[in-house]
């Protein structure tokens, strides 16, 4: 079943939504549904809609609410501090991520960063990222849509950060990554990941200022866009929904 996220409705049984212009765009253009088809609507935040469209034209779009659903969270938030990249690096993060179970980017400026954004095209920016996240979670079936915080500076950035456990990825790091891993199973880990140079020692300074441990992943240094991914994909093996039953966490 076709699935779209519609993040400012609040369903309940039996109503009428009115759908966005992107689903509306996505349905009739891409998809050529019609009135009748049955598709989920999705909040974000765990509740599933299914329904079934009443009107589809150009600029028009009804659904009734047929059914409700919700799914759980996920059993561990992981929350990705990532220094700005050039290029596309961020793009590839942010869907790669999505998939990966991210709940929540954080994307900021640090001493090192090539791929600095002024000011005024933050919005164009963030609207554009925003949408990068939420195709990324519909092609993967992800209930819950994560959230993305762009700061002015790592300071701030850290100031924001909610993670039990705090992990900075730093190449000058003496402590392997399963050193640091919890025996018990956290509920939320923040993890800072540098630019394409790294982040400067006073900036994992401040870091450790804010609780984050130094932590790195064997003999090779990854980059940017693929260290965060390397290690979520670890977490969430160890702690997280890719963890298996038989192994008891």
């Amino acid at each position: 079943m076709r699935r779209f996220f519609l993040t400012a409705a609040q369903f309940q049984a039996g109503q009428t939504v009115d759908l966005s212009p992107e689903v509306i765009k996505h349905a009739l253009n891409v998809l050529r549904l019609a009135p009748g088809a049955e598709i989920e609507l999705l909040d974000g935040r765990g509740t599933i809609a299914r329904c079934r469209l009443r009107q589809l034209q150009a600029k028009t779009g009804k659904a009734e609410v047929l059914a409700l659903r919700n799914v759980p969270p996920p059993p561990l938030r992981v929350e990705l501090i990532q220094g700005t990249a050039k290029g596309d690096k961020l793009d590839l993060v942010l869907q790669k991520g999505t998939e990966l179970g991210v709940n929540h980017f954080i994307i900021c400026p640090t001493e090192r960063s090539i791929g600095r954004f002024k000011q005024d095209r933050l919005p164009a920016k963030s609207e554009r990222w925003q949408r990068i996240v939420q195709e990324a979670a519909r092609q993967c079936g992800q209930s819950y849509l994560p959230t993305l915080t762009i700061t002015k500076s790592l300071s701030d950035a850290l100031s924001v950060c909610s993670g039990d456990q705090r992990l900075v990825l730093w190449e000058e790091a003496e402590v392997p990554l399963p050193n640091l891993l919890a025996e018990q199973k956290p509920a939320a880990i923040s993890l800072l990941v540098g630019p394409e140079g790294g982040l400067t020692k006073d900036e994992v300074t401040l870091a450790h200022s804010s609780g984050f441990n130094n932590v790195r992943l064997g003999p090779r240094i990854l980059r940017t866009e693929t260290a965060g991914l390397a290690i979520v994909s670890i977490l969430q093996y160890l702690y997280g929904d890719l963890a298996s039953a038989d192994r008891g966490v």
